[in-house]
């Protein structure tokens, strides 16, 4: 399974895609979910009017952004989800910003 998705990321990328994924994203309350709605304008922000998609899964959401400029739309993606991103808390994951869709 694990070889089959690098197969389908690295097609993804050959067609232009490049992806950021938060892992550890799970809105727990309203204040969580505001900050979730924050992390998903964000992404519009940083896509424009490029070709994008996002899929969400229980714990993290995976953003894609394709066409001229998606690298660095990308990189610009994960500079402001840094900032955004929450204190670790004791006993608490922090969320886990990385490249790639896997």
């Amino acid at each position: 399974m694990a070889e089959q998705l690098i197969a389908a990321e690295a097609g993804d990328i050959a067609r232009g895609w490049r992806f950021l994924t938060v892992d550890n994203l799970a809105p727990c309350g309203n204040e969580d979910a505001l900050l979730y709605e924050r992390v998903l304008d964000t992404f519009d922000e940083a896509a424009g009017d490029r070709e994008c998609r996002n899929r969400g899964r229980r714990n993290s959401i995976t953003f894609g952004i394709r066409g001229a400029g998606a690298e660095r739309r990308i990189a610009w993606l994960r500079a402001h989800l840094e900032k955004l991103k929450p204190p670790q808390l004791p006993g608490c994951d922090s969320w886990d910003i990385r490249d790639g869709a896997r």
